[in-house]
């Protein structure tokens, strides 16, 4: 490992346990929906459901570029009759590691975002979600990716150290300088610039 690796191991540390545990809850879905709805939800179908999600989050990361993610996300939720404080619980009691609640939120999130995806794209209507929630609040698998391998999915978690948290951290902005400053009031046509 390099000083970078070693200085940065326990950050890349949490990164890993919450990329890890969001996996583990997107499997957990997804074995719940095989389980509640074998004939709706058989193995084609599920990766078709995953492809969906994969979109989903793409769509959802370009509305996150424009700070419009969690509006949307809340204006889903209230659409598609998700819970938030049920959501929440269900993290909570899966994924026990996880403690900042920072990343507890963004695991919320991204269950909000599989289970409104499956009431949108895939039919599940008000009793039908029910069931499902019935089905995920069961005592789940500590590791769920291995009986999703029956599915032919086969999830490689890799290590630490192939995790850098300097990746998803937010670009900093350049500071504006006085004389930019003066020449955006310029072309803007202002015949004084103000002095603070």
């Amino acid at each position: 490992m390099t000083n970078r690796k070693i200085k940065d191991f326990h950050k890349n540390r949490i990164l890993y346990n919450c990329m890890t545990e969001n996996v583990r809850n997107l499997c957990r879905i997804m074995l719940a929906l095989n389980k509640t709805f074998p004939k709706q939800f058989y193995p084609k179908r599920i990766t078709e459901w995953l492809s969906a999600y994969k979109e989903n989050c793409t769509e959802t990361n370009k509305l996150d570029a424009i700070d419009a993610y969690d509006y949307k996300l809340e204006q889903w939720c209230e659409e598609y009759d998700i819970d938030t404080e049920w959501c929440t619980e269900f993290v909570k009691r899966n994924s026990p590691s996880i403690r900042s609640s920072q990343n507890i939120l963004v695991l919320v999130n991204n269950v909000k975002l599989a289970l409104i995806q499956t009431r949108a794209e895939f039919g599940i209507g008000d009793k039908r979600m029910q069931e499902l929630k019935v089905a995920l609040e069961e005592d789940q698998p500590r590791e769920p990716e291995k009986e999703l391998a029956k599915f032919g999915f086969d999830y490689e978690f890799g290590s630490v150290g192939d995790v850098d948290y300097r990746k998803l951290a937010p670009k900093k902005q350049p500071k504006v300088s006085y004389a930019d400053l003066k020449r955006g009031y310029e072309g803007l046509g202002c015949r004084f610039f103000p002095v603070t």
